[in-house]
Formats: structure tokens, C-alpha cells, sequence
């Protein structure tokens, strides 16, 4: 059975016993059939997982994403299955040929993708035409931390107090929609005066997104 066949078989066995009484059961697909919907579904799940990973936001549970997967695997049956069935060309064994098909592709794919993401040409392409689709980080604050170079960071609390650091490796800001939780890995003072000293002995500092009010990013920092 191909794998169009399979994703259109969903039946169910109805038996009507001597009694009367309806005995319902499902068509347990075969071990062949599942491995043809796994090979059918494994571009979209390999393209939008591995992108996922590299996007600022916590990505869906794989249960809500099956119409995406199923939709993108079409559009990538379509481009390429039919540059692996060329009756002309490089002749590959049948393991090769469906380790690429099936998995080396779509993952050369979705890094093309992450890349394409990262350097926003898609956005200024899309703006030569006029056109402005929804940026694909979701708010402001996944924006601002992206790709962000060390600087120096003031963190502004709703108590009407600061905390000053720097932003270099260590830091980090949660992703989560819920709580917006800052990690400053390397706390400063700011003197009266605004020059800016370490606090000796070095501490980190995590704060509760609740508390935050507004982040200055300032040049500088650890490099």
C-alpha cells in the first residue's frame, strides 16, 4: 500500500453478532504502513523541529504541529522527490537513497532556513515588494536579546531601584511567555558620579520578570 492510500485509510470494522449487539474495532495499520507515514512525515518534522530549536521562543508541543508537518512534508515531496526520480543520472542504493530523501535533506534544509531567519533577508526582500509579514520573533523582548553583543545592561525595577551588570556569556533571558526572567552574569555598581565599578567578589544575579520595568543596553561590556 503506497502512502497516499495510507493516510486515506481510516476505517473502522463494524460486526453485527447473533444477538444484535455492534462490535466496533479499529484497522490496526501494519508494521510496513507505519513506517511509510514515518518516512511520508519525517521532512516536515526534521525541517520545523530543527528550526524550532533555534527560534527565542518555547516551541509547540509536537501534538499541536502535525497539520504543519503534514503540510510541509507535501511541499517537499513535491520539490524534490521527483530529483530522486530522475531515470537518468546518479544511480543510489536504496538505504542511501532514502537516508537522504528522508533525513540528510531536510536537515540541509532547515539550516538553510535558520540562517535565511538570522540575517532578516527574507523581511527586507519581502519590503522591496511592499509587503511587511509578521516578524517571526514573536515580542519585542525575544528581538532584543537575539544575536545581542556584550554590553552593558541597567535594569530598571518596578520598586524604583536598578541593577547594573553585564550582558556577555553567561546571561540569559527566559523565552517563556509567562515569566520574562532576566540572568545578569556579572554584577556592576554605578557611583554617584556614573562610573560604573565590579562588585568584588564577582556574583551573578537572576531576576523575576514581575519586578522588571525597563532594560537599558549601554556599548561596552566584557568582550
Amino acid at each position: 500500500m503506497n502512502k497516499i492510500s495510507f493516510l486515506s485509510r481510516v476505517s473502522m470494522l463494524t460486526e453485527i453478532d447473533s444477538t444484535g449487539n455492534s462490535e466496533v474495532w479499529l484497522d490496526i495499520p501494519s508494521a510496513a504502513e507505519l513506517t511509510s507515514l514515518a518516512s511520508l512525515l519525517s521532512p516536515g518534522v526534521i525541517i520545523l523541529w530543527v528550526r524550532g530549536r533555534f527560534k527565542d521562543t518555547i516551541p509547540p508541543k509536537i501534538g499541536d504541529q502535525l497539520i504543519s508537518f503534514a503540510l510541509i512534508s507535501v511541499a517537499y515531496s513535491a520539490a524534490v522527490y521527483p530529483l530522486f526520480h530522475a531515470e537518468s543520472g546518479l544511480h543510489l542504493p536504496e538505504w542511501l537513497w532514502r537516508f537522504l530523501i528522508s533525513f540528510l535533506v531536510p536537515l540541509i534544509i532547515a539550516i538553510l532556513v535558520i540562517f535565511f531567519d538570522r540575517s532578516e533577508q527574507f523581511y527586507k526582500l519581502t519590503q522591496k515588494f511592499g509587503l511587511r509579514p509578521a516578524h517571526h520573533e514573536p515580542t519585542a523582548w525575544d528581538y532584543a536579546y537575539r544575536n545581542r553583543q556584550p554590553s552593558y545592561v541597567l535594569v530598571h525595577l518596578t520598586d524604583g531601584t536598578s541593577v547594573a551588570g553585564t550582558w556577555d556569556d553567561g546571561a540569559f533571558a527566559s523565552s517563556t511567555a509567562g515569566d520574562r526572567d532576566l540572568l545578569v552574569s556579572r554584577l556592576w555598581k554605578v557611583e554617584k558620579n556614573g562610573s560604573w565599578t565590579v562588585v568584588e567578589p564577582a556574583r551573578a544575579m537572576l531576576i523575576c520578570g514581575g519586578s522588571i520595568r525597563m532594560v537599558e543596553f549601554i556599548d561596552g561590556g566584557q568582550s
